[in-house]
């Protein structure tokens, strides 16, 4: 199956591609600004950028879970499928990938679901990080909207897939002839 860019029909793919790639684009290009600022603050004039590693961290957070789901999207995840390796017949190579988008799809609501009472926890407690005071609510959003966005992913990609199967299984099937009768 296609990733999702090639089914353009709702234009909210569209704007989450870019919203992922611009989100780790901007978050790339600052982590690698802060690291540089914080090597030439302390060998080159002596000082410190203090705070620097929390706000490097939350941005590391977007970064991460942003790239994560542009991999779910682009389905470039590293992936150990080896049993179709060893499964010789294309009907039961397709059944063993619905099985591994089934397990993949129910594992990652079931972490969806962890990372949304995670990030309502964090609307509850409030946490603060400890140099700037920042709400911890950052990250956490990053890790709660990531896990949301590969969940529907890969629901999507599933029921493509199921589709794909159902529409092939409906072709296999032999066309029953009538005769008419003398």
């Amino acid at each position: 199956m296609q990733p999702i860019e090639s089914t353009p029909r709702i234009p909210l793919w569209g704007f989450l591609n870019k919203f992922q790639k611009t989100v780790m684009t901007i978050t790339s290009v600052l982590i690698v600004g802060m690291i540089c600022y914080a090597v030439v603050a302390r060998y080159v004039f002596g000082s410190d950028f203090y705070g620097s590693e929390e706000l490097i961290q939350m941005l590391a957070f977007w970064l991460y879970f942003m790239g994560a789901a542009q991999g779910s999207r682009e389905k470039s995840q590293i992936s150990a499928d080896i049993l179709t390796c060893y499964i010789t017949s294309e009907k039961w190579c397709r059944i063993a990938h619905l099985i591994k988008d089934f397990l993949t799809t129910a594992i990652c609501i079931l972490v969806t679901v962890w990372a949304v009472k995670f990030v309502a926890w964090g609307f509850v407690m409030m946490p603060k990080s400890p140099v700037f005071r920042l709400p911890m609510l950052i990250p956490h959003f990053a890790i709660g909207l990531g896990f949301v966005l590969m969940s529907m992913y890969h629901f999507i990609y599933l029921i493509q897939d199921l589709t794909a199967q159902f529409r092939l299984a409906r072709q296999a099937q032999p066309v029953k002839v009538s005769r008419e009768q003398d």
